[in-house]
């Protein structure tokens, strides 16, 4: 029975590379926003200012016009300064926001990772059990293999192979 839990421990490392693998590539998803945001911050102020209106100019057919006046276009209006594309806060959100969220992928998958290199070792019983509860969170992958790693580690072999006592009994 011990060699069959032991079994379950190497399958359950890989696969603990495995979704720790995945989990570095979706942290990478909202690396577009990141650089639309850097993008906000980095433009010239230029670059967010509205359209200037055209200028029309009246005068006669045929004739040179002596002076020109210029009137605003009907779909131009000015806007009021509160009414200005907030580029550099638009530019800050989405900068801080993606950045952390791909920092928080980074550090759970970095987790897993270590998780499935301390199963395979048969170390950190605790800490194993610990990141298969954060897994659960992660649908669905995580899910299924954090249930199956504490499943697999509660069992009284899989403490043996840790070298921990079975629970609730004394070390004789």
């Amino acid at each position: 029975m011990i060699e069959q839990v032991r079994e379950h421990i190497r399958l359950l490392s890989i696969f603990h590379y495995v979704v720790g693998g995945i989990g570095y590539l979706v942290s990478l998803f909202p690396i577009i926003h990141l650089a639309m945001g850097i993008f906000f911050l980095a433009a010239p102020e230029e670059f967010f200012e509205p359209p200037k209106p055209p200028k029309i100019t009246v005068s006669s057919i045929g004739e040179t016009p002596a002076v020109e006046v210029e009137k605003p276009a009907a779909e131009f209006r000015e806007l009021a300064p509160n009414e200005v594309f907030p580029a550099r806060l638009f530019g800050l959100l989405f900068t801080i926001l993606p950045a952390i969220m791909i920092l928080c992928g980074f550090i759970v998958s970095t987790l897993i990772v270590i998780a499935g290199k301390r199963l395979a070792a048969h170390r950190s019983h605790t800490f194993c059990l610990v990141v298969a509860g954060i897994e659960c969170l992660i649908m669905p992958f995580g899910t299924i293999l954090g249930v199956f790693t504490i499943l697999t580690l509660l069992k009284p072999e899989a403490r043996q192979l840790f070298g921990l006592p079975p629970l609730g009994g004394t070390v004789v």
